[in-house]
């Protein structure tokens, strides 16, 4: 009787648990300055369901249930790292989703501090922000999407980004690997101060980044002040000549020259800074120019959100909200 008594209060205690981790979990929207707030793993799903365009929806930390975006919405999250100083978890996106908005509407799709390991598939998207998110693949449905005027700032791509034909995307201060063009020809791509990896596209530019790559570049494309890592032959085309190449098996570099990883910095030591500068004078890759590289998000983000389990006599229920924002 008393183990199945234990039995019992374990599985209560056990439920509790995960009611309390559930409900941790949650997501507010801001229509014209009347807040809604959801709970649980759905609570995106069911913010974007209310949101009209332009509305803001705000994130917790945690994994939620993703959602197709065809709204031109404002998706903040808590950030796409583990940041042990600000005691915060990342926003995790844990399906794959797609982006269709139409590029006719007045407001425009923005996205901070958001993690994703999934594939994220864009049919119609224009004019797009992204800050501080790290998104595993991004890709077109179809070679004729449209994927006009796409920024990202402060961003991770871990895999790959496919931009379609007569597309346009420019980074700063990223990490992005296999960037690739359907039509070199239509298609461009603009890296300022990013690290890209395995790159051979044309009609493109790259500005003081660092570029890990064994091929010679493409003749319609300008690379300014750019670290080449390549045992290749060839130079990379530019009018002003400024690019160093380098062996990737360089024990300076060497460290630069490995598979993503989401716990790799992409720090330089003083030995590459003193290999090359940047067209500004500041170092090349994500911590050179004027925003180096933080993925701190710059919303505002709940750090702490513990709601008691029943309400006081008078009918009262506790709410303890805590709430940290980067300078």
């Amino acid at each position: 009787m008393r183990k199945k008594f234990f039995f019992a209060l374990l599985s209560v205690v056990c439920f509790s648990w995960r009611a309390s981790a559930q409900s941790s979990l949650l997501a507010t929207l801001n229509h014209e300055g009347t807040i809604s707030t959801y709970y649980g793993s759905s609570a995106l799903q069911e913010a974007y369901n209310a949101a009209n365009h332009g509305d803001v929806i705000t994130l917790s930390s945690g994994s939620f249930l993703g959602t197709d975006i065809k709204k031109a919405i404002t998706l903040r999250g808590a950030g796409m790292t583990i940041d042990t100083v600000a005691h915060t978890e990342p926003t995790v996106i844990s399906s794959n989703f797609n982006i269709d908005v139409s590029d006719t509407l007045s407001h425009r799709l923005t996205m901070e501090g958001i993690y994703s390991n999934q594939t994220v598939t864009v049919s119609t998207l224009k004019n797009a922000m992204f800050l501080k998110c790290r998104f595993k693949n991004v890709n077109y449905t179809s070679n004729s999407s449209t994927m006009k005027d796409l920024n990202f700032i402060h961003c991770r791509i871990a895999e790959g980004f496919n931009l379609a034909t007569n597309g346009s995307a420019s980074f700063l201060n990223c990490v992005v690997m296999n960037p690739y063009q359907y039509s070199s020809e239509t298609s461009v791509f603009s890296f300022t101060n990013c690290y890209v990896n395995n790159i051979n596209m044309g009609h493109s530019e790259y500005k003081n980044c660092i570029i890990n790559h064994r091929y010679s570049g493409a003749s319609t494309t300008t690379y300014y002040n750019n670290l080449w890592l390549s045992s290749n032959s060839s130079s990379l085309s530019s009018p002003n000549k400024t690019n160093v190449k380098i062996s990737p098996d360089d024990e300076r570099v060497s460290f630069l020259n490995v598979d993503y990883n989401d716990d790799n910095d992409y720090q330089l030591t003083d030995a590459v800074r003193a290999l090359i500068k940047g067209t500004d004078g500041t170092e090349v890759g994500i911590y050179g120019g004027s925003l180096p590289y933080d993925p701190t998000p710059t919303n505002p983000q709940i750090t702490k959100f513990n709601v008691a389990a029943k309400s006081t006599a008078d009918g009262k229920l506790s709410v303890d909200i805590e709430v940290n924002s980067a300078n």
